[in-house]
């Protein structure tokens, strides 16, 4: 992973995170809100039902029906502290998922550092084999001459040899003709020899 993609999802968490907190202090002050208002309502549905029980010992059926309608403030006073309750568990459920947000960022953060440790490390091996190949390279351009060299000596040596080798070949043949001229020269005299013996008996 490269680091632009590390950096922004680092500062998609935290902006994540930030809105969370954001979400969950507006949820907690609407909540209060919530509460205050619903514990002003009950209190003044109740302060209205004790007023309408005061008024049903005066009034028989106005009485009874004020307070049906006092036990339906006190059902809907029970309903909103109900709702409060749920809205409480809710916000509750919220702030364990703010957390686990928190620590899943936590994590991120860390891996993070831990890839960016891991970057370093390759980075700095990646130089490093850069080197050595720089100066195998180097090497190999030194054996390269030092080769081209040699060959340039063996290509001079070849031709010494071949020199050599002509030089004694044609040795070779001057010996062999110097020989042959000895062995023509010792055949005439030879045949000298004979000749003189034939021509004068008793020289022999």
């Amino acid at each position: 992973m490269s680091t632009p993609a590390i950096v922004l999802i680092i500062v998609g968490a935290v902006v994540l995170i930030a809105l969370a907190v954001f979400l969950i202090r507006r949820a907690a002050e609407n909540r209060r809100r919530e509460r205050e208002r619903l514990r002003r309502e009950a209190a003044e549905h109740r302060q209205e039902a004790e007023a309408h029980a005061a008024k049903a010992s005066e009034k028989g059926d106005e009485a009874a029906h004020q307070r049906e309608r006092a036990s339906q403030d006190a059902a809907v006073a029970e309903e909103h502290g109900r709702v409060a309750e749920e809205r409480e568990q809710r916000a509750a459920v919220a702030r364990e998922r703010a957390e686990r947000e928190r620590n899943v960022a936590a994590s991120s953060r860390d891996e993070a550092r831990r890839e960016r440790e891991l970057a370093n490390e390759h980075t700095t091996r990646a130089r490093e084999l850069e080197q050595t190949a720089t100066e195998a390279a180097d090497h190999a351009l030194d054996l390269d001459r030092s080769a081209e060299a040699e060959y340039d000596d063996a290509e001079t040596q070849r031709e010494v040899a071949a020199e050599h080798t002509q030089a004694a070949e044609d040795s070779e043949r001057q010996a062999e003709e110097a020989e042959q001229r000895a062995q023509r020269e010792g055949r005439a005299a030879a045949l000298h020899d004979q000749r003189a013996a034939e021509r004068d008996p008793d020289a022999t």
